[in-house]
């Protein structure tokens, strides 16, 4: 059974880590897309979804990709929420 978090809701650490590990990698895609780097905002994307939906990685993955690959929804949906809000803020 997982943690939960303090708050009685039945959110778990890990869904929470792969929301903030979304939200930051959304964030830094969508600001390089708002600043013209449309190839480093491509590529952080492309990695990230991949890394989300299993694709690759053999042998032991850092606890970051761990945690994105255990909760992909949660991570998926923050990066999506955070790339908006990286190209709304600029």
């Amino acid at each position: 059974m997982a943690k939960e978090v303090g708050s009685g809701n039945s959110l778990t650490y890990t869904e929470v880590h792969a929301a903030i590990l979304g939200v930051v990698v959304g964030v830094l895609s969508g600001f390089a897309y708002s600043t013209g780097r449309t190839e480093v905002a491509v590529g952080l994307a492309s990695f990230f979804v991949g890394v989300s939906l299993g694709v690759g990685g053999s042998g032991e993955l850092p606890a970051a990709q761990r945690t994105v690959r255990r909760e992909p929804w949660y991570a998926l949906a923050a990066f999506l929420a955070g790339g908006v809000a990286g190209v709304v803020v600029v």
